[in-house]
């Protein structure tokens, strides 16, 4: 049997766009409203429900509490204007992870992996999975202060191998350093929970402490991922995070400017996260830096 999925929206062309590419892996049933989808709620069991935020939002509590009290399994993604952004604070109240920007036309594999991704979210990790099979990707470890400094010119030189301009390849080393710097300074801690390892200081990872870096390409896109094995990194940190950068209120200190700069200049970023086994930031470049609104994706495993 076919996963169920339950699209609220009043926008019935976006409605049947996404129905199309959904089906046949998915059983896909729409409602324009969240009274008709209460209908549906009492009467079906579904995997995952996405919803538009004006409709969630403008809907009565009551209304919204009983839909999700009769579907308690059920996945929670928002389907939002192009300004994915703006609805940041309330991913937290609502327990909601993934924005799918409504867009005129979507693409039929980003939308797939979009919702698989809520539905299995161990299949998520990984570069080779936003990347076609004919793809050229590497993947290396990074246990002391020269592997890391090695591996990001390599994947800086990669990224030039694929025609990236000088002001192009800056801002790719940027979020590439910053990723790398994220999991390595803030991943693994002292016996105290203080973070055990400082820029200035550090020279080899721990025995069982693991980061591993990856970079390709296929025809349409580029990226990179870069994993450590804690697992500690959770949504609401990165969505705090972020949102204080985007309100502005981080413009004076660096929490949250590597997430922030990696969302920013990047087509779009992916989070995955196995609670207390692995944390894994993946950032995606499409073909010729297309200026599309971006998806937001936590694929979090609570351990």
């Amino acid at each position: 049997m076919n996963p169920c999925v339950l699209i609220i929206d009043r926008d019935q062309r976006s409605n049947e766009h996404l129905r199309g590419l959904l089906h046949p892996r998915f059983d896909v049933i729409v409602a324009a409203t969240m009274n008709e989808a209460d209908i549906f709620v009492r009467r079906m069991k579904f995997e995952l429900i996405l919803v538009d935020f004006e409709i969630f939002k403008e809907s009565d509590a009551a209304l919204n509490a009983s839909i999700m009290q009769h579907q308690t399994t059920a996945r929670i993604g928002l389907i939002s204007t192009p300004d994915t952004e703006h609805y940041l604070p309330f991913l937290l109240k609502w327990r909601c992870f993934h924005v799918l920007p409504k867009l005129p036309f979507y693409n039929a594999r980003d939308v797939l992996l979009f919702v698989e991704n809520i539905l299995e979210p161990s299949n998520a990790f990984g570069l080779a999975r936003y990347l076609s099979d004919e793809a050229d990707w590497s993947r290396e470890r990074i246990a002391n202060r020269s592997d890391k400094n090695r591996i990001i010119e390599d994947a800086v030189n990669y990224f030039a191998s694929c025609e990236y301009e000088i002001h192009e390849l800056y801002d790719v080393r940027l979020i590439i350093e910053e990723a790398i710097n994220n999991a390595l300074y803030h991943a693994f801690r002292d016996e105290q929970g203080g973070e055990k390892y400082r820029p200035d200081t550090f020279e080899t990872l721990a025995i069982g402490e693991e980061m591993w870096m990856e970079y390709g390409s296929d025809a349409t896109t580029i990226g990179f991922s870069a994993t450590d094995n804690r697992g500690d990194l959770s949504p609401e940190v990165i969505i705090n995070k972020l949102a204080r950068q985007y309100n502005k209120e981080g413009l004076f200190d660096e929490s949250g400017r590597g997430l922030y700069l990696a969302r920013v200049f990047s087509s779009q970023i992916i989070f995955n996260i196995e609670k207390k086994k692995r944390t894994q930031i993946v950032c995606l470049f499409y073909e010729k830096r297309l200026n599309i609104p971006k998806p937001f994706s936590i694929n979090f495993i609570d351990a």
